[in-house]
């Protein structure tokens, strides 16, 4: 499109130079202010920046949209971009904000405020993309880690965004944020003490789909990164071939074969 977006966007996706790596600190900490001025917004002392708070959120769709046009712009195919689940869920974060900054009313809508949640995708997708987190390479096993606790945080926070807006105003038990935040993990992990319930039918349904998410997506994670691990065609002392996934030594010679150098990536 411009010459601003393919700059930025190169910044944005290959993070290795000094400002590659300022970009993505920025972007970093613009997430965490932007999740945070939906959450303080769940308070009641925040109604007295009521009409500061749209304003400064729209401001950050604005340069969230933007950084999204940026990656369209620079990437090589342009079409899986845009089908990329990463891409889908930066475009969603942000479309409540700006809609709610031109058209108030639209904040009436329950579940749209709680998709800013997606946001949260931000975390995710440099460390997955390019296996570094800044200067730092990250290893098969911690791509796994690091998919397993952003699907964890997406789907409690975004459980707790929802059954928020469901119930506030209804249920005298969810003030705010934190209240539904904590039904959440009580909920989503079985733990059910009872003593924080959702009211309304929407709400029950919600945990209910959260529940059946929360105990199939993060089990097929793990497993996923267990099976997507296998050892070499050979024991790198003795040359003996034919181990299984999970053997951590040689069966002929006891060699161990747990460590990083002996093992391979098989990308899905």
């Amino acid at each position: 499109m411009t010459r601003t977006t393919l700059v930025f966007g190169k910044l944005l996706t290959e993070p290795g130079e000094d400002w590659g790596v300022s970009v993505s600190y920025l972007t970093y900490g613009l997430t965490v202010v932007f999740l945070g001025l939906y959450i303080f917004g769940t308070f009641e002392y925040a109604d007295q920046y009521s009409s500061v708070l749209p304003a400064v959120e729209f401001g950050l769709a604005v340069f969230f949209l933007f950084e999204y046009i940026s990656r369209i712009d620079y990437a090589d195919d342009t079409w899986a971009e845009l089908r990329s689940p990463y891409a889908i869920a930066d475009l969603l974060a942000v479309i409540p904000a700006l809609l709610i900054f031109i058209f108030p009313a639209a904040g009436q809508l329950a579940v749209l405020r709680s998709v800013q949640i997606l946001r949260v995708f931000r975390f995710l997708r440099l460390g997955l993309e390019n296996r570094r987190v800044f200067d730092y390479s990250l290893t098969a096993r911690q791509v796994v880690v690091a998919e397993a606790m952003t699907a964890i945080a997406v789907i409690v926070n975004l459980h707790a965004g929802i059954v928020y807006e469901l119930e506030k105003g209804v249920n005298p038990q969810f003030q705010n944020f934190a209240d539904a935040f904590y039904y959440s993990i009580v909920a989503l992990t079985t733990t059910g003490f009872g003593n924080v319930v959702p009211q309304t039918r929407l709400g029950q349904t919600v945990t209910s789909v959260g529940l059946i998410l929360a105990i199939t997506i993060i089990p097929w994670i793990v497993f996923r990164g267990r099976k997507g691990k296998i050892r070499g065609n050979s024991c790198p002392r003795c040359r003996s071939e034919g181990h299984k996934t999970e053997a951590n030594y040689c069966y002929e010679c006891g060699e161990d074969l747990s460590t990083e150098e002996f093992s391979i990536s098989i990308e899905d």
